[in-house]
């Protein structure tokens, strides 16, 4: 998303709206949808998309039930500048297992966790997001494409490519 979609770089308000609408957009979900699965009036809701009025984590946490989409994702879209990665996160919910397994790791260490610096952290995560990368990159989609052209021969809908792949392809 450009700036001008988002209201400019820095502004939080205009970040979260664009993760809201883009999300909501992704599920195509209708914002009645959306306000009637949060059990908020339509007015309400469409306040809240628009990103006014206070910043309400218990809110986002609603949205993010209504949506089937990552909360902590929608928060750090707004830290990262990015409201696009709120959408990409909608189906992996990465933000989400990254809380649950720091919460377990917090629990384990406790006070423990004070010793590890920032620069360990940062070297655990560069290796972290490094194997990551190698994953999406080596995966095999062979099966997937095979099952997906097969599919199409019987005349039926592709749907064993993981949606973003499939957008892909459909791009090329």
């Amino acid at each position: 998303m450009d700036e001008e979609a988002t209201g400019g770089a820095g502004n939080p308000d205009a970040l979260l709206a664009a993760a809201l609408r883009g999300i909501r957009r992704a599920r195509n979900m209708r914002a009645s949808q959306v306000a009637q699965a949060m059990g908020l009036a339509l007015r309400t809701y469409q306040h809240f998309e628009e990103g006014a009025g206070p910043f309400d984590l218990e809110r986002i946490r609603q949205f993010a039930d209504a949506t089937d989409s990552d909360p902590f994702a929608i928060v750090a879209s707004i830290w990262m500048r990015s409201p696009e990665f709120a959408v990409r996160a909608i189906d992996s919910k990465p933000m989400v297992v990254m809380m649950l397994a720091l919460r377990a790791f917090e629990d384990e260490l406790a006070e423990d966790i004070t010793l590890i610096e920032p620069r360990v952290w940062w070297g655990g995560f560069k290796r972290l997001f490094q194997d990551l990368g190698e994953h999406v990159r080596k995966r095999d989609l062979t099966a997937e494409t095979w099952l997906d052209d097969q599919a199409r021969r019987l005349g039926l809908k592709a749907t064993f490519l993981p949606h973003v792949r499939r957008r892909t392809l459909a791009d090329e």
